[in-house]
């Protein structure tokens, strides 16, 4: 070559290097793309192939996210080691073919999509389903794809590069989420387990997607009772009301979950049951998973029951659904657990209510017979809750003709503060009977309640009675005032000087007040119960109690008429009332 002559350009046909180069770049796809034929398909011979199908060759082979090039008339594909999982069992056999043929059971859906990129419109879509068959079933499979044009050398459109990934495992891993949050947002308030039965149906009803049908079986000594379907007509063998285990026709293997203790695949359901297609699909679903409800306890793995959910006809069970039949029978299996501790604490709660109610019903006493008085007494049992408090009264005859009554309130509720009452009640009728004044039977009483093993403090009131002369003489321990209800419709109350509650010091002073009444005045004695109301100032809760009271008419059903406005509501505290008439 002479100085300064250039040398001769090389052929185009090696500007991209020669084709099995390209080849080689494809990883295991290499030896299937240089022993295929390529002469016998619409592509033709490699050698032949023009410099725009080189080029989107060359970038598809090379590239390690799934690319396929559709190229020609008749969109022939060609696609790299990365996409060749997308086309399941067609692959190899999809190389080097038409796309309708490839793609016939989707046709319908992404044909339109290629006119569009041929006319030279491009597009991308996220998580488009596309029912393939591709694996020997209808596949229900979700993909973000986009189709581009491939522009020739002079400017035509010869093919079209799709660049996509299938997403079907997100989309699925999101539905299941969506069905276990339901599982718990409709299961969360359940106070019987029949209720947790009745939320997880509700739950499944609204993801046929996920569950196509499912079945609720509650157990109960050998007998699977069917409480809940969703997705599935009545009358098969498979919906029966019950099966007894080991007796009855069992298709859902039922008996087999129980006693391993895990899940069972059931398949061809539609032998026995008439499952509904779901909406969207050609077709029923035609396998189920029967899912044992199994609460730990304390160690022990006690079966409540069997969760049988539809598995959905596009899809397989494979690791991500096993996973999610294990969370969805875990989460309903703890729902299950806290409906039952929530029906065991109630059983409790109850047996405890009445054994206080019945305790504390009888440490209230039929009041006395008392020359020149008349007395009264009610109580009411608080209704919130189930629990009965410690709030007593008690009127005690002396030898002398007078009359001391007692009204109090333990704090606590339950058969604790019933029985702290009637300790203190017992006590308290010693000390009276003794003689000691109310201010001494306080201070007796204090010291008693200091020294009991879990003693707990009491407010109490205790009022003496002369009826000769009218006088009444008081002592409150922490508790509200007395009332006294005038002929004339006035009230005053009997406030005095209060002390502590009992229980809460050592060595105090009880105040002892007196004061005379008039004939035909009525004392009022209550406990909190009757007038506390939730951020209502107690002196302003007194007042009105006293205006009530000034407007009563006096004589017969003057108690009832105090109380009846409790009558019909929900109280939060049990109440006592005690009314002395002169």
């Amino acid at each position: 070559m002479r100085s300064g002559e250039r040398a001769p350009a090389e052929p185009p046909a090696n500007r991209l290097g020669d084709l099995d180069r390209v080849f080689e770049r494809a990883g295991t796809m290499a030896p299937v793309l240089r022993d295929l034929d390529w002469s016998a398909t619409p592509l033709g011979d490699p050698d032949a192939w023009p410099q725009s199908l080189r080029s989107a060759a060359s970038i598809c082979l090379g590239a390690k996210y799934p690319i396929a090039i559709y190229w020609g008339d008749d969109l022939t594909l060609l696609y790299n080691e990365a996409w060749s999982i997308i086309p399941g069992d067609k692959h190899p056999w999809a190389l080097g073919k038409p796309a309708r043929e490839v793609w016939p059971d989707i046709w319908d859906i992404v044909g339109p999509e290629f006119d569009r990129a041929l006319q030279g419109t491009g597009m991308w879509v996220a998580d488009r389903l596309l029912p393939m068959e591709r694996r020997g079933y209808l596949e229900e499979t979700y993909f973000n794809y986009n189709l581009s044009p491939i522009m020739a050398e002079d400017g035509r459109i010869e093919g079209v590069f799709n660049a996509g990934m299938e997403t079907t495992s997100r989309v699925i891993a999101a539905r299941h989420q969506r069905v276990l949050i339901d599982l718990i947002a409709e299961t969360a308030s359940a106070t019987t387990v029949g209720e947790a039965f009745a939320g997880a149906a509700e739950a499944l009803a609204g993801h046929r997607e996920v569950a196509p049908f499912a079945l609720l079986y509650r157990l109960d000594d050998g007998v699977a009772h069917l409480t809940g379907t969703t997705g599935v007509a009545a009358g098969g063998e498979g919906t029966g009301a019950s099966v007894q285990l080991g007796v009855d026709a069992d298709p859902w293997h039922i008996q087999e979950a129980i006693e391993r203790r895990r899940a069972v695949v059931v398949e061809d359901i539609g032998r026995f049951a008439d499952v509904h297609a779901h909406e969207g699909w050609p077709e029923a679903a035609h396998t189920a998973v029967t899912l044992p409800v199994v609460r730990s306890r304390r160690r022990r793995r006690r079966v409540e029951g069997v969760l049988v959910v539809g598995v959905p006809p596009g899809l397989r069970i494979d690791p991500q659904h096993q996973e999610f039949h294990a969370a969805l029978a875990d989460r309903f299996a703890l729902s299950v657990l806290d409906a039952r501790r929530e029906e065991e604490e109630r059983r409790m709660f109850e047996i405890e209510h009445r054994i206080a109610e019945t305790l504390q019903q009888s440490l209230i006493p039929a009041l006395p017979e008392v020359d020149h008085v008349d007395l009264a007494g009610c109580y009411l049992p608080g209704t919130e809750g189930l629990e009965v408090g410690g709030d007593w009264y008690d009127a005690v005859p002396l030898p002398d003709g007078s009359v001391t009554l007692v009204i109090g309130d333990v704090v606590g509720k339950g058969v604790a503060a019933a029985a702290q009452m009637g300790q203190l009640r017992n006590a308290l009728r010693a000390y009276v009977l003794e003689g000691f004044s109310p201010g001494a039977v306080l201070s007796k009483l204090n010291h008693l309640t200091l020294s009991l093993s879990g003693s707990t403090f009491a407010t109490l009131l205790v009022l003496r009675y002369e009826p000769g002369d009218h006088t009444v003489q008081w002592c409150r321990a922490g508790h509200l005032p007395a009332l006294v209800r005038r002929a004339d419709g006035t009230v005053e109350l009997l406030d005095g000087d209060g002390s502590p509650p009992i229980g809460v010091f050592e060595g105090v002073a009880f105040r002892e007040s007196q004061r005379r009444l008039q004939p035909n005045d009525v004392v009022v004695l209550y406990t909190d119960g009757l007038i506390e109301k939730p951020g209502e100032d107690i002196d302003v809760s007194i007042e009105q109690l006293a205006h009530r009271v000034g407007a009563l008419p006096l004589g017969a059903g003057f108690l009832d008429a105090i109380v009846a406005p409790l009558a019909d509501t929900d109280r939060r505290d049990d109440v006592a009332v005690l009314v002395l008439s002169t």
